[in-house]
Parts: C-alpha cells; sequence; structure tokens
C-alpha cells in the first residue's frame, strides 16, 4: 500500500488520501478526528464527507511525501 495523493479540508479536520494497492488497484480512505476509514470507492467517500457536511469542492491538494 502506498498513498500517492491527498486532499484536506482547509482546516485538517478532514483527510481524504488516494491508495495504490497490489495489483494497480486505487482506493481512497479517510482520516478524521483519529479514525482512519480504509478502503473506500470515490461514490463512499463522497457520502461520507456529504453525510458530515463537508463539500468535496472544497478540498485542498496537499503533499505526500514520497508520493509520485
Amino acid at each position: 500500500m502506498r498513498i500517492i495523493g491527498a486532499m484536506e479540508t482547509p482546516d485538517g479536520r478532514w483527510r481524504v488520501e488516494v491508495v495504490a494497492r497490489g495489483g494497480g488497484r486505487r482506493e481512497y480512505q479517510i482520516r478524521h478526528d483519529g479514525v482512519l476509514i480504509e478502503y473506500l470507492a470515490i461514490a463512499s467517500v463522497q457520502r461520507i464527507l456529504g453525510e458530515a457536511g463537508v463539500d468535496m469542492a472544497d478540498l485542498v491538494e496537499v503533499p505526500v511525501q514520497g508520493a509520485a
């Protein structure tokens, strides 16, 4: 598993990471208040953030150390 990209809310409370897993598969994970939710499809990310009142348009790209 390797994190290849990340976006956060401007306050840093919500973070969405793009993860490369074996076989070239890409998935997403969300970090919020010390909780990690893994193995997500983009539709799940949209649903979780939407239910929390977070607009994906408000996310900003943030650097990931070692990302390609």
